[in-house]
């Protein structure tokens, strides 16, 4: 036999050292079996079965192949954590970026966006920018929980997309609030197209698993021109989407000066508000509610008054609306609360105060206990007090309305259901929920002994309330003749400009001092009692 190439160097090197041998073999055999190297090296060998292949021939190789295969392995880990290490990188970019809820463009990537195309915007290629907002979606977090809101976002955003296409850019810029802006390819009625498919596309339920959810939204357009910078043009857009809102919600608006200067005054106003409430300048008045049958005076209806330092007397409807837009109405409403029992409080214990309540306070988690500590505060009478709330603040969730208006009943606090006749559930809602009370609207009673229909209608909730164990408060009684057509139905509570217009403290502690000190209202007495200045009041 012929030596094996190399044979003499490795016996000088190796000797005839079998412990190197088989170290090597056990370093290179699971690399090799892998590869079926074993298989190759064995038709190799019987192709040269005239060589003198010994020990340290098969040392050699071994150690050959174990080098090769090492370097071999080691390029391949190496071009592994080079793919992981781009692909890591990749997905640190797309979350820097992205919304990790959505995966739309979030407020930092929007802004990058936009700047990028402000650069190239001119007077004759003009684009456009919408801002979008969910309607009335704090209470979907607040009854369902977030991890339905947060279903109910990346549903929303689904949709969005889809509605949007090619069309535009969408991006997250945080709650629930979303932009877009569109190709300056677009016209403003191709614009105006896409924002009525988005709102309708919006208006179908969310369906999940177990229920659905039911919400809309509002859109705010800009024509977003090159004198125009990246925040101003959000602004305005920001600006017509309040204007969409305030006009009813689950439209979209353009963008006009006139608007600007409301939506400045109203931010304005907002400002003030937060202070306002801080330093208790709303403040409550009170109206008295009084026996029909008896004339007795059962109690007042707390209601909210601001007297502005520099605009004078702004109206509750406004600041009120203000309050609830900008998650003020909590801070206000516990306010309002804790400073009408601390009036109340050395009032005739016959006297109790009823107190509104928002649909976004009543759907607080905490409202209960909120209620529960202002009373221990105020060491106020629970029994004394009546909560009003509306169909609105219960209809959502029923069942979540009703463990509310039980713990309410075992605190001792009776619930008024305000408004009853305007809503379209209310025979369920008194089936359903445990009132004490319903108040009649006032749109059933002005000029009620010549309105036939209305006459029915207030009979029939009266006799309806009666039947249910409930007590009747009628609102909005301004003249004798309403009155007196009461009397002859049913007994029950009223309140209205007959026997008194809302009054400041000060005017309720002197009459209750003075023409009130029996507990009784005498019309003949009363300055608003004539028919016409009752109207006007």
């Amino acid at each position: 036999m012929k030596d094996f190439p190399f044979q003499p160097q490795l016996k000088a090197i190796f000797g005839s050292t079998y412990t190197i041998f088989f170290a090597s073999a056990v370093i290179s055999w699971p690399i090799m079996a892998e590869l079926e190297a074993f298989e190759a090296f064995y038709e190799f060998s019987r192709a040269h079965e005239d060589w003198d292949i010994d020990e340290f021939a098969l040392l050699g190789l071994n150690l050959i192949i174990a080098l090769l295969l090492s370097v071999w392995h080691k390029s391949r880990t190496l071009k592994r954590l080079s793919i992981e290490n781009e692909q890591e990188r990749e997905r640190a970019d797309r979350n820097a970026s992205h919304d990790a809820l959505t995966g739309l463009f979030n407020r930092r990537a929007l802004t990058e966006h936009l700047t990028a195309i402000h650069e190239t915007l001119t007077d004759a290629s003009p684009a456009c920018l919408a801002m979008i907002d969910l309607d009335r979606f704090k209470p979907v977090n607040d009854l369902r929980g977030h991890a339905v809101g947060d279903s109910v976002l990346s549903s929303f955003s689904e949709r969005l997309q889809a509605a949007i296409g090619s069309s535009g850019k969408v991006g997250r810029i945080g709650g629930d609030e979303f932009a877009v802006v569109y190709d300056h390819t677009l016209s403003t009625s191709e614009v105006e197209r896409t924002a009525r498919r988005v709102v309708h596309l919006m208006s179908e339920p969310f369906r999940f698993d177990a229920y659905e959810v039911s919400i809309s939204c509002s859109i705010g357009l800009v024509v977003w021109t090159s004198d125009l910078t990246v925040l101003e043009a959000m602004r305005r857009a920001d600006a017509a989407l309040y204007k969409a809102k305030s006009e009813g919600r689950a439209q979209f608006a353009w963008y006009d000066a006139e608007l600007d200067k409301k939506s400045s005054e109203r931010a304005s106003l907002e400002a003030d508000l937060r202070q306002a409430i801080l330093d208790e300048q709303i403040v409550p008045w009170f109206q008295p509610i009084v026996d029909i049958e008896t004339r007795e005076l059962s109690g007042f209806e707390v209601l909210a008054r601001w007297n502005h330092p520099a605009l004078g007397v702004i109206p509750p409807i406004e600041f009120i609306e203000i309050a609830e837009d900008c998650g003020l109405i909590d801070a206000m409403g516990q306010s309002l609360l804790i400073q009408a029992c601390q009036t109340a409080r050395d009032w005739p214990e016959t006297l109790l105060i009823s107190v509104n309540v928002s649909p976004m306070q009543f759907a607080q988690d905490q409202f209960v206990e909120g209620i529960r500590a202002v009373l221990a505060e105020c060491d106020f009478d629970p029994q004394r007090l009546m909560l009003e709330v509306t169909e609105s603040s219960v209809f959502v969730d029923f069942e979540a309305a009703g463990q509310k208006l039980n713990d309410l009943k075992e605190l001792g606090v009776a619930v008024a259901l305000d408004d009853f006749g305007t809503g379209y559930s209310s025979l369920a809602t008194l089936r359903n929920l445990p009132f004490d009370r319903v108040k009649i609207d006032r749109s059933f009673i002005s000029s009620i002994e010549a309105q036939p229909k209305n006459q029915k209608i207030v009979s029939v909730i009266m006799e309806l309330a009666h039947g249910l164990g409930l007590d009747v408060t009628v609102e909005g009684i301004e003249t004798r003749k309403e009155l007196e057509y009461l009397e002859t139905r049913s007994d029950a509570h009223a309140q209205g400009y007959l026997f008194a217009e809302p009054l400041p403290l000060a005017d309720i502690q002197w009459r209750l001092e003075t023409a009130w000190a029996g507990g009784l209202i005498d019309l003949d007495e009363n300055t608003s009692a004539d028919d016409e200045d009752a109207k006007t009041g």
